[in-house]
């Protein structure tokens, strides 16, 4: 799968005033860590249902070994804490959390778009124009480069509701995303350094969580 590929899918189908956008593939935490970061199952969407491609019975059957593996090992993510308490806003300020603010929240609605959930494989996209940052899933086969004819449109947020970016550590693909109402949410992009450039204000990690 060549990102291009996508980005030239995604931008054909996105909305008249969006296709000039930039497109990032999203992928997804799959480790544990202070301040969460994992979207609780009830909350995630479920997209792309009914549609399967060649292989991903077998690819999803294989996939099991892995999550047998982390439950050994104790190393499945832990679910981020919901909460809007002011207080410990200040204490994941200063730890640098994932995630702060309820699951209704727009930071919490965020982090849940880019953690759905599918039984085929799937591309989750983000296309960030003038305006908005847009939420797509497209079809693809799981493990592999094939991209299929399905997509989903996710959640679409305003620009003008976000009030800062910032890399959240000096490597890494964290990227965290601010609201106007306070909270703050994490995605992890592979192209975090050309995400942030079309943030022109972004945060450095050596900056603090205002």
């Amino acid at each position: 799968m060549k990102r291009y590929d996508i980005a030239d899918r995604v931008r054909a189908v996105l909305p008249v005033g969006e296709q000039g956008a930039k497109v990032f593939v999203v992928t997804h935490i799959n480790h544990s860590e202070a301040g969460g970061g994992d979207v609780p199952k009830a909350v995630r969407p479920k997209v792309l249902v009914g549609h399967r491609m060649p292989g991903d019975g077998w690819a999803r059957f294989f996939s099991v070994f892995g999550l047998i593996l982390k439950v050994v090992i104790n190393d499945l993510p832990s679910p981020g804490k919901g909460s809007d308490d002011p207080e410990y806003r200040v204490t994941a300020q200063q730890r640098n959390h994932r995630f702060f603010g309820t699951w209704d929240s727009p930071a919490g609605r965020i982090m849940a778009a880019s953690q759905p959930l599918c039984t085929g494989g799937m591309v989750t996209a983000i296309a960030v124009s003038e305006s908005t940052l847009r939420f797509v899933y497209w079809q693809n086969r799981r493990w592999g480069v094939r991209i299929g004819d399905a997509y989903e449109m996710g959640p679409c947020f305003r620009r003008d509701t976000i009030a800062w970016t910032r890399r959240r550590g000096k490597r890494g693909g964290d990227v965290q995303i601010g609201f106007v109402d306070g909270s703050w949410g994490t995605l992890l992009l592979p192209a975090a350094t050309e995400f942030l450039a079309e943030f022109p204000e972004s945060l450095t990690a050596e900056d603090p969580v205002p």
